[in-house]
C-alpha cells in the first residue's frame, strides 16, 4: 500500500510539474517575441514557473552563500544536474541578467524552446564538438556585448543517481579563462532519494542549496583549464558532501 501511495504521489506530481512548465512557457513567450533576445526574461519566468513547481513538488529551499551570488558579475555560474527538478530548485537562486547554456534539444519541447531561445540563450550539439565550441564562442560574445553572465551545468547531462559528480566538460572553463571571469558554483543537495525518475519516488523536502565564493581566473591561460576544472570540481564535491547531510525529507 505503501509503493502504491508513493507511485500515485510520483505520477501526479510528475504530470503537474510538466503541465505547469509548459504553460509557466506559455505565459512567458510573449515576454521573448516583444523583446526578442532580452536576457532579463529568463530571471523574470523563473519568478513565475518557480514557487508554484517547487510546491507542487513538495520542496523547499534553505539558500547558503547567497552572499556569493552576486559578488562578482559577470561571471560564469556552474550547478550540478540532476533531474528536472534542477529548474525549480535552482530557478530559487537564478541571478539576473544571465544566459542558459543548454541542448540544442529543447526546441522540440513545445512553447517551452520557443521561449528558451527567444531570451537569448544559446543550445548546443552536446556530440557535436565543433558546433559546442561554436556555441561557447556565440555565448562569450553575448557576454562581452550584454555584460550578462553565464549559467551552465558542467557534468553535461543528469546525473540520475544524485549520488556524487559525473566528470566535468571544459567548456565552462575555457570560457571563463578566456574572459578572465571567475567561475561562481552552486551546488544542489542529491535529488536521488527524494525526487527520481528511474525510482518513481517524488518526496517533500527541504533541499540545501548553496553557492560557493568565486573561483577568481585572472592572470590564468588556457593551459590551466584542467586544473581550473578539476579545483571547481573538488570543491562542489566536498560541498555536496557537506550539505548531503543536511537536506531533510519531511
Amino acid at each position: 500500500m505503501r509503493r502504491f501511495l508513493e507511485l500515485v504521489v510520483f505520477y501526479v506530481r510528475s504530470i503537474a510539474t510538466s503541465f505547469w512548465l509548459l504553460l509557466a512557457a506559455l505565459i512567458s513567450l510573449p515576454l521573448g517575441l516583444i523583446s526578442f533576445g532580452n536576457v532579463k526574461n529568463n530571471y523574470r519566468f523563473m519568478r513565475i514557473y518557480g514557487p508554484l513547481g517547487r510546491w507542487i513538488l513538495g520542496l523547499k529551499v534553505e539558500e547558503r552563500g547567497v552572499e556569493n551570488l552576486l559578488a562578482y558579475r559577470p561571471c560564469i555560474y556552474v550547478a550540478n544536474h540532476q533531474s528536472g527538478a534542477d529548474i525549480p530548485l535552482l530557478g530559487y537562486i537564478y541571478p539576473p541578467g544571465t544566459v542558459v547554456i543548454g541542448k540544442w534539444e529543447l526546441i522540440f519541447i513545445p512553447f517551452w524552446g520557443l521561449m528558451f531561445f527567444s531570451f537569448g540563450n544559446i543550445g548546443i550539439h552536446r556530440k557535436n564538438k565543433s558546433h559546442s565550441v561554436a556555441g561557447l564562442g556565440q555565448a562569450l560574445k553575448r557576454m562581452r556585448e550584454k555584460n550578462c553572465s553565464i549559467f551552465l551545468m558542467p557534468e553535461g547531462t543528469r546525473n540520475a543517481s544524485g549520488e556524487g559528480l559525473l566528470p566535468f566538460k571544459k567548456g565552462a572553463f575555457h570560457m571563463a579563462i578566456e574572459a578572465q571571469v571567475p567561475i561562481v558554483p552552486s551546488v544542489c543537495a542529491s535529488l536521488g532519494s527524494i525526487v527520481n525518475q528511474k525510482k518513481k519516488i517524488s518526496h517533500s523536502a527541504s533541499i540545501v542549496i548553496e553557492t560557493l565564493p568565486p573561483i577568481e581566473t585572472k592572470g590564468m591561460t588556457l593551459a590551466d583549464v584542467d586544473r581550473l576544472r578539476d579545483l571547481v570540481r573538488e570543491k562542489m564535491g566536498e560541498a555536496l558532501a557537506r550539505i548531503n547531510r543536511e537536506s531533510v525529507i519531511r
